[in-house]
């Protein structure tokens, strides 16, 4: 298994804009894996490879050995809100090559397949994947997900880790998948901790601000339920149902005040 830290620093959202600036990103980097950050979670999704290169560009000067670098295929993006899904075996291994070149890495730690379902985990993809961890392209394979797809994941045996939310809103049967999960000794990686109702736009102190309140108008205008981010940090680590827990933010005293969660266990 990977030598995952509490909290993890996704490298995405405003990262992967011209709203920060790509040192900006970088020094944000740097400063969690000085506070005891392990694990640094991007893809290529996330501003069509930009977030991949600024992680790329901090890695330049941290020491790779300590750290879990974590990318995902399958899901690309282009233009402002346009995706497209491709698990094919080829498409995947053109991914994760353009991936690994975007980060300046022979192989990263953990690959993740970006909200797969069932009917795409295919033989010819399962032999592709093998041959590429193989070859030394990624170490271990990782979905992420939420809901059914969790349960046919667990199902299908392919993974050894699962992304997918962890808030204080989840049902019992969403609970009881986590728990399964660790129980059969997968890790979870916990996004999207404060809840899964759309927050409230802040007001804007910088051009990073102009992302959420982009996210709020094109996201889900329901929800169960919100709390604040630091909070949902620290219910979700004390919840036992995560292994790790990601957090992103475009502001150093954010970070600090993120990082203080990990300090207080």
């Amino acid at each position: 298994m990977l030598n995952l830290s509490p909290l993890g620093f996704g490298v995405s959202g405003a990262h992967g804009t011209p709203l920060v600036r790509r040192t900006q990103t970088v020094s944000l980097i740097h400063r969690a894996a000085r506070a005891g950050v392990r694990v640094f979670d991007t893809a290529p999704a996330y501003g069509a490879g930009e977030a991949e290169i600024r992680l790329g560009l901090a890695l330049k000067s941290l020491d790779r050995s300590g750290l879990v670098i974590s990318t995902k295929a399958g899901l690309t993006s282009y233009g402002l809100t346009g995706r497209r899904r491709d698990f094919s075996p080829a498409a995947i291994e053109t991914s994760l090559t353009a991936s690994l070149t975007r980060l300046g890495v022979e192989g990263v730690d953990l690959l993740i397949l970006h909200g797969v379902s069932h009917e795409e985990l295919s033989a010819p993809l399962q032999n592709r994947l093998e041959t590429l961890k193989a070859a030394g392209a990624y170490q271990a394979l990782g979905m992420a997900g939420r809901g059914l797809s969790l349960d046919e994941a667990l199902e299908v045996g392919w993974f050894t880790y699962l992304m997918t939310p962890v808030h204080p809103f989840l049902d019992e049967d969403e609970r009881a998948v986590l728990a399964r999960a660790r129980a059969m000794g997968v890790n979870v990686i916990a996004i999207e901790t404060a809840g899964d109702a759309p927050a409230s736009p802040r007001t804007l102190r910088s051009m990073a601000d102009l992302y959420p309140v982009f996210k709020h108008l094109h996201g889900a205008a329901h929800g169960r339920g919100r709390i604040g981010v630091t909070e949902g940090l620290r219910v979700a680590l004390a919840s036992g149902l995560a292994d790790t827990v990601l957090f992103t933010t475009t502001r150093r005293r954010h970070l600090d005040v993120n990082l203080s969660v990990a300090e207080a266990l």
